[in-house]
């Protein structure tokens, strides 16, 4: 039975990580609504009411094929070299390594899922490293030693020993079996940094595919001249904190290689401040996290090949995770196993499996996947480096009270009214103007955008309430033009910038000074859409006034 890939949950989230990325199944995906008119006349008795609506993804829509974002996709793995790597290590695949609009990833090799969900990727999970996670919950521990019960996690670390013929350090498994969840966190970072050394074939070479230091965008690795260019003091400091708590890890290491020698057990070797920031970086944006066996414990997963996959928006998902076979009897072999590898081409037993949301027409069709479908781009950027156009679950940032900016919202039926009437809101706009004004709406109504309209209700605006939608609506218009005007740099410089970074012609340009230059811009430009979507609010308020 699959479990679907998903964030830990404990006690006390793990200090710098904090949890893992959310990676929904196929059954459980749909696709997002789009904020649209209304097809009725406008009339200011009509209520309309706006809520989240998130139809369930018909066969017929599963079977549309996805275009390539890209009409060009080059070759990387030319000699071969990541399939060769695939295929010793025992997965299953149907997808390539190749450069597109989104740079390295994986592509179909060609037509898949046109009838149903099709897995493109299943590794044996003897070859991922799968660690505990979280603070441990202390009922589960205490029934733990009971008649019976296996520890799922320690008999898939041991077979991750057997299959790369290496021993893990006692300094690791220490960390692994404490259940504390910051000693969990760091023990799946080292055993990442020391599978990359020592961790047999497949590891050692696959460590030649992850990204370097240089190539990482994420703030854990970030330099202050490469924070500033965040324009965003709050998440700065977020990062600065983090950088702490990593030096705050690494000066554990001694004491920790102590702790295991003393068991005669072997320490740790020598990871530099560097190399663990980096181990840091890797695991917060490559490890899920899915419950693991029949205990139900949540367990980091870093899965080799999967982790080449890019991200996008939800509208443009074309593959999710499942972990699979971890009951008691799979882990353990035998012959369910058996059966199950003969029924399904020699797959089967413990697994992490990538299949597709919707068909893909053929190998220029990229595998794409949401790493957090519900995060706004300020919790992207902090976790895994990058941040998405017209975020739908992006916050606008308010003043502190008692700024009246802090708390003022909008009536959401005749906003949307507004909408409608002043063509901000219209047949034909483009997904991501939509996605950004329903970030708008949900803003500066407090509720969750949506599209479906009621009409079994009624809403009027008397003298005073279009004063007091009119005041609201002020106030939020100065708090954000304001906010605007503090920026260091104008959207028009932002995106010279980016277009001058991507190009390579931007002197001094890091991979996360672009992503910043990037983050920065789309908060300037939702910034800007909820300015005027509310200036259009003031000016049909007006209208209606003098009516």
């Amino acid at each position: 039975m699959p479990h679907e890939a998903t964030m830990a949950t404990s006690a006390v989230a793990p200090s710098i990580i904090g949890r893992l990325r959310a990676l929904p199944s196929a059954s459980s995906f749909h696709r997002a609504a789009p904020l649209a008119p209304s097809s009725s006349s406008l009339a200011r008795s009509q209520h309309r009411r706006l809520r989240e609506k998130l139809p369930r993804r018909r066969r017929r829509d599963a079977r549309r094929a996805v275009t390539s974002a890209s009409s060009s996709v080059a070759e990387v793995d030319e000699n071969a070299e990541f399939k060769d790597l695939m295929e010793r290590a025992g997965v299953k695949h149907r997808v390539r390594l190749a450069s597109g609009s989104r740079g390295r990833g994986l592509f179909s090799t060609g037509p898949v899922g046109w009838k149903q969900s099709d897995v493109l990727l299943s590794v044996p999970l003897d070859v991922c490293i799968a660690a505990p996670f979280g603070d441990a919950d202390v009922v589960k521990t205490e029934f733990r030693s009971g008649p019976g019960f296996k520890d799922t996690l320690v008999i898939l670390r041991r077979a991750w020993e057997r299959k790369n013929a290496c021993k893990i350090p006692k300094a690791i498994t220490n960390l692994l079996d404490s259940g504390v969840g910051d000693d969990r966190e760091l023990a799946v970072v080292l055993w990442l940094l020391w599978a990359t050394k020592h961790g047999g074939e497949v590891w050692k070479a696959y460590a030649e595919w992850l990204p370097q230091i240089s190539e990482m965008p994420n703030l854990m690795l970030a330099s202050e001249r490469e924070l500033s260019q965040l324009q965003d003091d709050a998440l700065a400091d977020e990062a600065r904190n983090l950088q702490r708590l990593i030096a705050a890890a690494h000066e554990r290491l001694p004491e920790i290689n102590k702790a295991a020698t003393d068991m005669k057990g072997a320490p740790m070797t020598d990871v530099s401040l560097a190399e663990l920031r980096w181990g840091y970086a890797l695991v917060a944006s490559r490890a899920v996290a899915s419950e693991v066996g029949d205990s139900g414990e949540y367990a980091a997963i870093l899965v080799p090949f999967f982790d080449m996959a890019n991200h996008d928006d939800v509208r443009d998902v074309t593959a999710v995770k499942s972990i699979r076979g971890t009951e008691d009897g799979d882990v353990e072999g035998g012959l369910r196993v058996m059966a199950e590898r003969a029924l399904n081409q020699g797959v089967g037993g413990p697994r992490m499996v990538l299949e597709t949301t919707r068909a893909m027409k053929s190998d220029q069709d990229e595998v794409v996947i949401s790493y957090d479908p519900t995060g706004s781009n300020r919790e992207l950027m902090l976790r895994y480096g990058f941040s998405l156009r017209c975020n739908r679950n992006d916050k606008i940032e308010r003043p502190a009270a008692p700024d009246r900016a802090s708390s003022a919202l909008v009536a959401p039926e005749p906003f949307r009214a507004a909408l409608e009437a002043k063509d901000v809101m219209k047949e034909g706009m483009s997904d991501e103007d939509r996605a950004r004004l329903i970030c708008v709406f949900n803003n500066v109504t407090g509720t969750s955008a949506a599209v479906a309209e009621d009409d079994d209700g009624a809403w009027e605006l008397d003298e005073d309430d279009v004063k007091t939608e009119t005041a609201a609506a002020k106030t939020l218009i100065r708090a954000w033009s304001d906010a605007l005007n503090q920026f260091e740099t104008s959207i028009g410089q932002d995106d010279a910038f980016l277009n001058a970074a991507r190009a390579g012609s931007l002197p001094g340009v890091t991979s996360i000074i672009a992503a910043a230059i990037e983050y920065r811009l789309e908060r300037k430009k939702t910034l800007r859409a909820a300015v005027g979507a509310l200036e259009a609010y003031v000016e049909w308020l007006a209208e209606e006034d003098e009516e």
